[in-house]
């Protein structure tokens, strides 16, 4: 009795790393792309090219707008290139064999040059100015779910409503002042914000792609262990970063105003409580990462009430907030010196939200 024996091929099992790994690769070759688009422009039209001004960029304190101009391209040309290898050789989820050390490597470059050396004063102005006019359409929306699911909440969230509209009424010239002036600040500034941003955003990606690939060969995980361990320290601490800012900023509300609150236009002063509301709104968002809302979504939200939390959701806003951060503690302090360090001390909040964020990570994959 003969007995056929039928040979199956299996296929490598594409695992969700491995899916991470190359969205985060084809990410890299865009962002790098773009910023290395960008960079060219700039030299081509140095009318426009904003690190030949100001020395608020950390490059400039080292190098001429030109060079440094010259070197962050380079930069971003060694980001396509690497980009696009690691796209082409993909490393393997099984063995980690692959081109894991080519990404570390140009990993680091990118962070350190894109992420580091082309920051400035301008990236904390532009995010914080984008979070204040998120705070109010977040508060709205919040309000609305929450009026719908949760009746007892129903009358304070009316009455707050009608406290808010009537404030604007009575304010609407302030406000559209306020608002008016940020908006033509983004449209004057266009060029100095996209020469931040854009870098800083093929940093983050880089930097994410090096730290996916590091876990998958294992190479953190005792140190992601002990992050895990002590993760409710650091969200604390991280959590305090944006309260000096925050506290100061709402002085202006009383007859001790600190920092330029003393006399100023109403309008400047709906701009700065807009801006205290950005820094409480990241309080709130970094204590989520140790709340149980930060990994079960809160019974008012809509349609995922009561389901977990996706873990990118948290993970990689934090962790873009952290590379900022982190970017523009330098700047900061070269600008304004102690002052910067008291009321806006990115220089231990960009590092403790690394953390805080990391130590979340490492929560939600069950590291202990």
């Amino acid at each position: 009795m003969t007995t056929a024996r039928t040979e199956t091929t299996t296929a490598p099992r594409t695992t969700p790393t491995t899916r991470t790994t190359r969205i985060l690769s084809a990410a890299a070759l865009g962002t790098s792309a773009a910023t290395t688009a960008l960079l060219g422009l700039l030299l081509a039209r140095p009318e426009v090219n904003p690190f030949l001004e100001g020395a608020t960029t950390l490059g400039r304190n080292f190098l001429s707008g030109p060079v440094l101009t010259w070197v962050l391209l380079a930069v971003g040309l060694v980001g396509v290139a690497g980009a696009a290898v690691a796209l082409a050789r993909p490393t393997d989820g099984r063995t980690g064999r692959g081109t894991g050390r080519l990404v570390t490597t140009v990993a680091g470059v990118q962070v350190l040059g894109l992420g580091i050396l082309a920051q400035s004063m301008s990236t904390l102005s532009v995010s914080g100015y984008l979070v204040a006019l998120a705070v109010p359409v977040l508060t709205v929306w919040a309000a609305v779910q929450v009026f719908r699911t949760r009746p007892a909440w129903r009358i304070p969230i009316a009455v707050a409503g009608v406290l808010a509209v009537v404030g604007i009424v009575v304010a609407r010239d302030a406000f559209a002042i306020q608002l008016g002036g940020v908006m033509s600040g983004f449209v004057r500034e266009r060029w100095e914000l996209l020469a931040v941003l854009l870098p800083l955003a093929t940093a983050i990606v880089w930097a994410g792609l090096a730290a996916v690939g590091a876990w998958r060969r294992g190479s953190l995980r005792h140190a992601t262990a002990w992050v895990t361990r002590h993760r409710k320290t650091f969200t604390v601490i991280a959590a305090l970063g944006p309260l000096p800012y925050a506290l100061a900023r709402l002085t202006w509300l009383t007859p001790w105003p600190q920092f330029g609150g003393e006399g100023v236009p109403l309008a400047v002063k709906i701009q700065g409580l807009s801006l205290s509301s950005g820094a409480w709104l990241g309080i709130i968002l970094t204590l989520g990462l140790i709340l149980p809302w930060g990994e079960r979504f809160p019974r008012w939200f809509p349609r995922r009430a009561g389901q977990p939390v996706p873990p990118a959701a948290a993970i990689v806003p934090g962790g873009a907030v952290a590379v900022m951060l982190c970017g523009a503690a330098i700047p900061l302090l070269l600008e304004f010196g102690v002052t910067a360090a008291l009321i806006f001390p990115a220089w231990f909040w960009g590092p403790a939200l690394a953390l805080a964020v990391w130590g979340y990570a490492g929560h939600r994959a069950g590291v202990h």
